[in-house]
């Protein structure tokens, strides 16, 4: 299985501020995009040749991200695109990673499949389907 480095996700509790302070290191922000499922606001950050940023801004009744802000703006996982995501699902979860959901339609991604895991020695790593 190839897995490609896609971007680094940053949870935020305003994007506006945080896409500000990463377009003076060189990055443009997209366009922000809601996603009632993951009950989050999303927005991409870009800058040719290096990789991308995404920042998350959880909803207010996302009590379990909301309790991550509590350290403030930080990396929080890493993403990975994948040929098959269904085939990579099983292999994370033969490896010993933890599912958090299995894979689901994603707006800020086209409506391609995501999933996350959770392993002790990598932190969360999130699938996208190609």
């Amino acid at each position: 299985m190839n897995f490609q480095l896609d971007h680094i996700g940053y949870i935020t509790d305003d994007i506006a501020k945080t896409a500000e302070s990463f377009c003076l290191l060189g990055y443009k922000a997209d366009v922000i995009v809601d996603d009632d499922t993951q009950r989050t606001r999303i927005c991409f950050l870009r800058k040719h040749g290096d990789t991308n940023i995404e920042l998350v801004e959880p909803y207010e009744d996302n009590k379990t991200m909301m309790k991550m802000l509590k350290r403030g703006v930080s990396p929080y996982h890493t993403c990975y695109v994948v040929d098959d995501i269904m085939a990579a699902y099983e292999e994370m979860l033969d490896n010993d990673f933890t599912p958090l959901f299995q894979p689901v339609a994603a707006p800020a991604f086209d409506g391609r499949l995501i999933c996350y895991f959770w392993k002790a020695e990598v932190g969360f790593v999130e699938l996208v389907n190609h």
